[in-house]
């Protein structure tokens, strides 16, 4: 009978509460006279009566989640002069202090962002008596009720200068409150400007920053970050540590398009994540740049741009639109690019050294060969977002890469033999539709669940043009002639994948715990026809798993996690299926309020690319040729990073060190291969080699010569490389430099960056990068911005890449000149437009995509 009457007691229990009232509702800038319609609305039990004018000037910017409705008005209420009272079935809500006149204004910082919980007064001009007072609510606003005609208002709050002016008892809009220096748990400059983090940093952009900027690449690049270059030209952010960089908003990966439509007056702040950890899922990465950006919540925005070059074919143009609703964003965003080159020659000085002792000295001068090619990209997307509950996004993508003539033509010339025309023109068409889905819920306890879903549809079609002729004179008497030998083909590929992912996380006051995992699947295949036949079908699959931990105590913070890839790719019978794993754990010491130190460790796992594994013979020339290899393994990476950082109003100072070791990566190889007449064929081939050592020591100061005005950037880098393959051994020493000088005042940006070019080394060879030496003059006014930009100023000549190559049978040095884009000058324009409220969309914390299409 008690088992029976405890039963009986347990379901009334849970009878009543499942039946007691529930209310979540999340209210931004609404008047307390509507958000009472809407609780009366939801209310079983209660009417709620007010008088609407009396509480129409008060606002709400309040997430409720409460069991009952007097605790959500309550809630609402928050530090406004409003009492309610409770009856049986009735709630009364009235002002405690009845005037015509009210003290109406919205708190703001430096960076426009509301100072919520701020303490209001207000004093008697005469005798500085206190009259009446408030609190600003979560979206800085407030209203006082006041019998005066103007008072003394005094505002303050911890970590913000107290203002103290006479104002009206009226409206006044906005009040900006400036900040002084403080902690913000970490290392932080005067105004808050950098937070140093354990894995990042946190910058605040000033008011000239914001101000030149027309895009997202405009203010990067007024930021100077440390290790990273902005080209504004080409639209890149490179690393100058020769890794990737990931960009960004609201914590997801963000495209090219993106990035322009971004309004720099939206960015609240910019994280650079220097030690990406194991949720961002690629080892190649430097440097992760995460744009927090506040959006529109109704309106619209736009923008368009242009960017014009006065020599080489050189336009850049771009446009979005941005319809903001209710819950809603509609988006489209549309970019083109157009590059036509003719004075663009690649020129190879080669020796080469036969098994049977004799050496042949051949050499490749190259004709100007013409190069074109346009892209067009174009994305829609839709979001539907609940801040702090939900988050939908769905984006459809189309992208379109048509490289018409890559021209490479060469005269060849050997002693003792006549001189060959080689005459090489490559075409290729690549169309890529995706479909992307993404989808955040927010859950209680400050946890967080995100999945992502992206298909992609790669079709390429390519053509290989290599002809080799008697040379006649000219290039165009050679050409009547038959060829000597022809290797040309064509190639038609299609590839379909499918990546989906999901993390969940869960924030506690002083630690921070996300899991996750991502698959990835897809089948390529590339069928080859004419001097290469072949078709090369490659089925691919990835899974990764992963769990991190970051955490803080005190001067100490520290990020550990590990992660587990199990990587399979075949091509008929060949193939692999292999775990990696991937642990990784970084440690922050603060010493004092400016100087922090960081260690890194992490172990990295790299796998063969589609082309490399295709079994397919590839011909340069008569006398060289390109195989790939099926039978690649995965290799993995050791990497130690220790590093200082330094911030003071005036300076900021960063330090680097690295030490990298790879154990058996892959790298070209190349051996002679003896054919029946007797001559020798020189093939490159891809193989896992012994090692690769790495070391590197870098160095960035940055002095704000006039504070927030004139900033001067310098960098040096000092490499050492050693490379240890199946029959070779090489070392490498390189030292490089560069420095930024920027200058921003009122509507002006003015900046100039010159950088030593920066030299790779892998196996056997160098890769130099191009030479930087840009300039770039811009002026602002209300929403157009217009500007020059310089490029390859200094050198009259173009922009020349340079490689070398080391291998006991071959030497070369190589180098590809583009002539008429040396002292080229783009001129630029933009204009952007925009109407309503903001707009807040939930971070986005995951994103995907596909663009390796596996021909060579």
């Amino acid at each position: 009978m008690r088992r029976f009457s405890a039963i009986i007691f347990l379901l009334c229990t849970f009878a009543l509460a499942m039946s007691a009232q529930h209310i979540q509702r999340n209210y931004h800038d609404r008047s307390m006279s509507d958000v009472l319609i809407d609780l009366d609305k939801a209310s079983k039990r209660y009417k709620i009566s007010f008088i609407y004018n009396e509480l129409e000037d008060f606002t709400v910017t309040q997430n409720v989640k409460t069991a009952n409705i007097p605790d959500a008005i309550r809630k609402v209420i928050g530090f406004y002069p409003i009492q309610m009272t409770v009856g049986d079935s009735l709630i009364t809500v009235e002002c405690m202090r009845k005037s015509e006149r009210k003290l109406i204004g919205r708190l703001i910082d430096n960076h426009n962002l509301p100072v919520e919980f701020a303490n209001i007064q207000l004093l008697n001009p005469k005798d500085s008596s206190f009259l009446c007072g408030g609190v600003s609510n979560a979206n800085g606003d407030f209203v006082i009720p006041c019998q005066q005609k103007q008072a003394l208002m005094k505002v303050s709050f911890v970590g913000y200068k107290t203002i103290c002016k006479l104002v009206p008892i009226a409206r006044i809009g906005n009040v900006r409150m400036q900040a002084n220096s403080y902690l913000l748990k970490g290392v932080t400059v005067e105004a808050a400007r950098v937070v140093e983090k354990v894995d990042r940093q946190i910058i605040f952009p000033t008011k000239e920053q914001v101000k030149t900027a027309s895009n997202g690449y405009d203010l990067l690049d007024n930021l100077s970050l440390p290790t990273i270059i902005v080209n504004r030209a080409e639209r890149k952010v490179l690393s100058l540590k020769g890794g990737d960089v990931q960009i960004r908003i609201n914590d997801v990966k963000a495209s090219m398009q993106d990035v322009l439509a971004l309004q720099p007056d939206e960015v609240t702040k910019v994280e650079f994540i220097n030690v990406p950890g194991l949720k961002y899922g690629d080892s190649n990465l430097d440097a992760v740049i995460n744009y927090q950006v506040r959006r529109r919540y109704a309106g619209y925005v736009g923008g368009v741009s242009t960017m014009q070059g006065t020599k080489a074919g050189f336009n850049n143009s771009d446009g979005y639109f941005k319809y903001n609703v209710k819950k809603s964003e509609f988006s489209i965003n549309y970019s083109f690019s157009y590059r036509s080159v003719e004075e663009r020659s690649y020129e190879s000085l080669g020796t080469y050294h036969l098994p049977t002792g004799e050496t042949l000295h051949r050499n490749y001068l190259g004709y100007d060969s013409p190069f074109l090619y346009t892209t067009n990209n174009v994305q829609l997307g839709y979001n539907l977002s609940e801040p702090d509950k939900y988050t939908l996004n769905v984006r459809l993508n189309f992208y379109n890469h048509n490289s018409p003539v890559r021209g490479m033509n060469q005269l060849y010339q050997e002693s003792g033999k006549a001189n060959q025309y080689l005459q090489n023109n490559r075409k290729m068409l690549e169309q890529i539709p995706s479909l992307d889905i993404y989808y955040s819920l927010n859950m209680p306890h400050d946890q967080n669940l995100a999945l992502n879903l992206v298909g992609t549809y790669i079709g390429t079609d390519y053509q290989y043009r290599m002809r080799e002729y008697t040379f006649n004179k000219s290039p165009d008497e050679s050409v009547k002639n038959a060829p000597l030998t022809d290797y040309s083909y064509d190639a038609t590929g299609r590839k379909r994948s499918l990546i989906g992912e999901g993390t969940y996380s869960k924030n506690w006051k002083l630690m921070a715990l996300s899991v996750g995992g991502q698959y990835n699947i897809s089948h390529t295949d590339n069928i080859y026809v004419g001097s290469s036949n072949a078709d090369t079908e490659l089925k691919y699959s990835n899974l990764y798993l992963f769990t991190q931990l970051q955490g803080q105590q005190k001067w100490f913070s520290y990020q550990v996690g590990v992660g587990a890839t199990r990587s399979s790719i075949h091509q008929g019978e060949n193939g692999y299926s292999k775990w990696l794993f991937r642990p990784q754990v970084t440690l922050q010491a603060k010493a004092s309020d400016h100087l922090s130190f960081k260690w890194s460790s992490k172990i990295t796992s790299d796998i063969p690319s589609l082309s490399d594994l295709s079994e397919l013979r590839q011909y340069s020339n008569s006398f060289e040729a390109r195989d790939g290899n099926s039978g690649l393994k995965p290799f993995t990476g050791y990497n130690n990073t220790l590093s200082a950082s330094w911030n003071i109003p005036l300076m900021s100072v960063y330090l680097e060190g690295n030490w990298t070791y790879y154990d058996k990566p892959i790298a070209t190889s190349i051996l002679p291969e003896k054919r029946e007449d007797g001559s020798y064929l020189f093939v490159s081939k891809p193989e896992n080699q012994k090692s690769h050592d790495y070391k590197h020591l870098l160095l960035t100061p940055e002095v704000h010569l006039i504070k927030d005005h004139l900033d001067l950037n310098l960098m040096c880098e000092y490499q050492n490389v050693k490379t240890k393959g199946l029959d070779y051994s090489h070392e490498f020493n390189y030292f490089s430099y560069g420095a930024e000088i920027r200058y921003m005042t009122g509507n002006w940006n003015i900046g100039y960056g010159a950088y030593k070019v920066e030299k790779s080394f892998w196996g056997e060879k160098t890769n130099g990068g191009e030479p930087t030496s840009n300039l770039a003059v811009t002026y602002s006014y209300k929403n157009w911005q217009f500007g020059v930009l310089g490029l390859f100023v200094f050198y009259p000549h173009g922009c020349v890449y340079k490689d070398e190559l080391f291998n006991k049978y071959v030497q070369q040095k190589n180098k590809v000149r583009l002539a008429d884009q040396g002292n080229m000058l783009v001129f630029a324009a933009s204009f952007n437009f925009s109407h309503g409220r903001r707009y807040h969309t939930g971070s986005r914390k995951l994103n995907n995509s596909d663009r390796d299409n596996g021909i060579r």
